[in-house]
Formats: structure tokens, sequence, C-alpha cells
């Protein structure tokens, strides 16, 4: 975090019984050979004592002889303050874009705090490796999380296509949500059409093979409210919380191995854009009975002939049709990360 104390110098004036202005020491004496008498302490000459009990910047001490003494700072120039602000503020700011969504540094930068906020519709997804806990023992830790890190990168790239906000990583598992902190009408869609991007990215098995270990995820979605804000004072966390959450994480579980799963309340928000097939239920703490579905694409009508994880123009019409606005771009073109992997989809 920069310094702003060096950007500051101490300055003390004296006002004597004729309100006459002197510097009180050399450094002050300095500041005011280079810039001259400033305007808003010719101001505060005029009457020192009316800012004795007064809150700001300057601090006034009444002497023995009716005068008074000044103490206040002196900025450095401008041009000293932006060449030595501004690398920091971008420092800063990329800190805290690598830890929080846009829209929530956004904030952080206006205002102190943010207030958790509630929301009714969000689509929280869950990528967890199968059966990591055996690779790790295998092999030696630097290649395991070599690859790991390869596989979360590539999420990273193919979910910030389609508006899904990473919210966190735990061990082997990514946590992503749409919908929050920008509501939107199409989360679940979006969601959705990233999973299953995601999903024929690893089916494509793009990443380097260690002891003849090939990497294998399940992702689960579901669809519903959600409470997100940011915890920690030290170190800040975007986090949700809520039923959502633990139902996403559970259809996660139960779900199949390099299958999209989503839970019946999301299957009632794709079924327009996707095919659809009940896997069965299961049975979920707070929550009760869930129904699972597993996603085999997007409608045949709706389906680019470039590739399975592509959409047509048909696509578009019923998106903007139901949700208002245009379909994101990533939805028809293949991203540079899928494209440099594996080619087109």
């Amino acid at each position: 975090m920069f310094d702003l104390h060096k950007l500051l110098t101490p300055l003390i004036l004296r006002v004597d019984a004729e309100h006459r202005v002197t510097p009180a020491d050399e450094r002050s004496a300095a500041i005011l050979a280079a810039n001259g008498e400033p305007a808003l302490l010719a101001e505060l000459a005029r009457d020192p004592a009316a800012l004795l009990e007064a809150a700001g910047p300057w601090r006034v001490v009444k002497e023995q002889d009716g005068g008074f003494l000044l103490i206040g700072v002196a900025w450095e120039s401008q041009e000293a303050i932006a060449h030595s602000l501004t690398p920091a503020s971008l420092l800063d700011k990329q800190a805290l874009l690598n830890v929080l969504p846009p829209a929530i540094c956004e904030h952080l930068a206006d205002h102190r705090g943010l207030q958790p906020k509630a929301y009714r519709e969000s689509t929280v997804m869950f990528i967890d490796a199968v059966q990591f806990s055996r690779l790790a023992a295998r092999v030696d830790p630097v290649s395991c999380l070599k690859q790991l890190d390869f596989y979360f990168s590539l999420f990273d790239q193919i979910t910030s296509g389609f508006g899904v906000e990473k919210v966190t990583t735990i061990g082997d598992a990514y946590m992503g949500v749409a919908g929050v902190p920008q509501r939107r009408a199409a989360h679940a869609v979006d969601a959705t059409l990233a999973a299953f991007r995601v999903a024929l990215a690893v089916a494509a098995r793009p990443g380097p093979v260690v002891d003849e270990w090939e990497w294998s995820f399940r992702i689960g979605l579901h669809s519903g409210p959600c409470i997100s804000g940011i915890i920690g004072a030290r170190r800040k966390v975007f986090d949700l919380w809520g039923d959502t959450v633990s139902v996403a994480a559970h259809v996660q579980r139960v779900g199949r191995p390099d299958a999209v799963s989503v839970s019946g309340a999301t299957a009632l928000l794709v079924q327009e854009f996707f095919e659809l097939q009940y896997d069965g239920t299961t049975v979920v703490r707070n929550a009760g009975e869930v129904e699972i579905h597993l996603v085999r694409g997007i409608r045949p009508e709706l389906r680019a002939p470039e590739g399975p994880g592509l959409v047509n123009s048909a696509f578009h019409q019923r998106y903007e049709a139901a949700f208002g606005v245009a379909c994101p771009e990533a939805a028809w073109r293949a991203q540079a990360a899928e494209a440099e992997l594996f080619g087109s989809l």
C-alpha cells in the first residue's frame, strides 16, 4: 500500500497580533519561498482565533503575545503526486481485481464498506476434480498443482466470457455464480452455456498427462436466491451464502464425471435452450428432494454446425426474446483460450 505521508511536508506558520504571516522554521520558509503565500493561508490569517475549536487539517495554537501558530501540511506538486500515486493506485486496484469482482471493486473505491445484498435469482456453479486426493498422493505436489492451475485458469477464461463470476476455489473445487453481483435474467442460461463449454474443454483432454492420469471433473448447477457480501478486514473475500449454494454443491457431488448436472430449478429455466435428461433425485439437507438433470447439449435447432458448444441465429433470437438483451459473444464464437488449446469447438 502506498505511503501517503511521502507527499506531505509539515508546515508551521506564525501569525502575529497584526495578522502578519511568517514561517516558523526553515522548511516552512522554503515552502513559502517556492509557492508564495497561499490564498488559503491569507484567509486563515484574517481570523485565526476562529479556528481554535475547528476540526480539519489545520491546528491553531494561541501564543502569549497575542499571536497564533498555524500548524498544518503542505502537499507536493501535482506532478509529483501523479508520478507517485498513479502506479500505487494501479497496483492496489489490480490486487483487488484479482480477488473481488469488478463491480465490487468500483463500489469499494467510492465507499468505505459494502452492505450484504440479497438476490432473488442466481445460478451457482461448482466444478470439482474427480478423485483428486488419489492423484495428489501419487504425484509430486508441484506437478499436481501446476495441472490444477492449468484447468482452473482455463475455467476462468471460459466462464468469464458468459458473465459467470468466480467466487472462490476451495482445494480442488471451483465455485462461480451468474446473476451476482450484476443482476440479469439470463443467469441460468449463461451459467449452463459456460458449464457445457467447460465440460467440452475437459473432454478434449488439453492438459499435460502425469503418471498416466486423465483429469476428470463433475459440474453441478442450481438456481435460486442467495446473499452476497464482503467479509474480512485484512484480506477481503467476496462470498455467497444460502441454501442455493449448498444445493449446487450437492448436485455437483452426486453428478456424473465429465458431465453437467443441473437441479430441477435450473432445468426449468434452461429447458427451452438445452437438451436435458432426467437423472433421478437426491435428498439435500434443508432443501428436501431435488431432481437431477444431465445437460446433453444445446437443442439441435439452436446449435451451430461449427461445433456442439456454439449457438446459431435461432438461439440468439430466442435468447433476446426471453431476456431482452443480446446473447454473449462467447456463445457463438470460440474464445482465445479454447481455440489455442484445442481448436474450434
